[in-house]
């Protein structure tokens, strides 16, 4: 056979785009159950992914409204004597890179209750203007005084009223009042259980204090704990640091758990069972290919016509498992953020995977029908 007729033989990839592109649109029950394999191949482990990234960020959210990646700093204690935390310091540190709200805290002992509500006595802890955004309240020109969800509950003062809240005396300090004041609402969970029913009062406190309160992040959290002892050390003496809720090594690290969740590998199976599909749909078109074969079609142009009916298939079929996947985790209550993100990686790395078992599948030899024939 001469050069020149070779040539005649072989088809131009063009040719072999259209055919591939009209098998696509005529291949009936195959391309519709291509499309609906793709579709839901994609979507399904999409979906459990999304919800479990959400159940992850829940979790971690709860444990961080508890008094995660929070520090309760003490003096050290020596010869059974407790020493202070250094008040302006302890201030000063929410404008450390890492800290997000610090405010100290002094323990006077003494109860206190509302002048609206006298029979409602309550422990009275003098706080910094720090607790504010610590708690993630508002403040008020007039001053606020800061109700636990206990104390809420139990005298039925919401937040938003205006109090006056009077301190009995104390071995330290001489009864007060606070003038008319805003009340302010506050799950006080963060700082510990024992402040559930107690009353918090901003105040101008002395040059030390009980305990001081850091919140910080999980990036910054172990670098935020090194500084802490030097910075809020008193006389020489460092601070004692501990973490608000007591963690070990069962404790979950939610930063690992999301890295390691098995779940986030699903795309290697769906890309492994649409490879594996296509390739079972080649092998069951073998005499087809064959005659292709005869007239041409060779490893270049096979290539581009597979490629081509791939790529029209499984177009459509990834629009609608990203459609599925998105509106499926969503419905089972996934949040928005992650879910966009978690379906749409799913997605490019399922086409992705599959597309290289497709490229490969088209690129392994065939013989032409005579070839085919000779083997009956």
């Amino acid at each position: 056979m001469s050069e020149a007729s070779h040539r005649r033989r072989t088809w131009p990839l063009s040719l072999a785009a259209r055919e591939g592109l009209a098998t696509a649109r005529t291949g009936r029950w195959t391309s519709a159950i291509v499309i609906v394999a793709t579709a839901w191949l994609i979507a399904a482990p999409a979906i459990a992914d999304a919800l479990g990234v959400t159940r992850l960020m829940e979790a971690e959210q709860d444990w961080i409204d508890a008094g995660g990646h929070v520090y309760v700093v003490t003096g050290a204690t020596v010869d059974g004597d407790q020493f202070p935390i250094p008040t302006s310091t302890c201030e000063s540190l929410a404008g450390y890179d890492g800290v997000e709200a610090s405010f100290a805290l002094e323990r006077s002992g003494a109860t206190g209750a509302l002048t609206s509500v006298p029979g409602g006595r309550a422990s009275v802890y003098s706080v910094t203007s720090g607790a504010l955004p610590f708690l993630g309240i508002e403040g008020d020109p007039r001053g606020v005084a800061i109700l636990s969800s206990g104390f809420s509950e139990r005298t039925g003062v919401l937040g938003g009223e205006t109090i006056e809240v009077v301190r009995q005396a104390s071995d330290s300090e001489p009864a007060a009042r606070t003038g008319l004041v805003a009340s302010r609402v506050a799950d006080t969970a963060p700082m510990g259980d024992e402040y559930d029913g107690a009353l918090l009062v901003p105040s101008l406190l002395g040059a030390t204090a009980d305990a001081c309160y850091v919140a910080t992040d999980a990036a910054r959290h172990d670098a935020v704990a090194e500084i802490l002892p030097g910075a809020l050390a008193h006389e020489g003496r460092a601070a004692v640091v501990a973490d608000r809720l007591y963690s070990n090594e069962f404790t979950v690290d939610y930063t690992t758990a999301y890295e390691d969740r098995p779940l986030r590998w699903l795309w290697i199976a769906s890309a492994l069972a649409l490879g594996l599909m296509w390739a079972l749909v080649q092998w069951f078109r073998r005499s087809h290919t064959a005659i292709y074969a005869t007239f041409g079609v060779h490893a270049p142009a096979r290539l581009t016509m597979q490629v081509s009916e791939w790529a029209l298939l499984v177009a459509a079929g990834a629009a609608g498992g990203w459609a599925i996947g998105i509106t499926g985790a969503l419905a089972f209550g996934a949040r928005t953020a992650p879910t966009l993100t978690i379906v749409s990686t799913h997605t490019a790395l399922t086409l992705i995977g599959a597309t290289l078992i497709v490229i490969a599948v088209a690129l392994t030899p065939t013989g032409t029908l005579l070839n085919a024939l000779k083997d009956r």
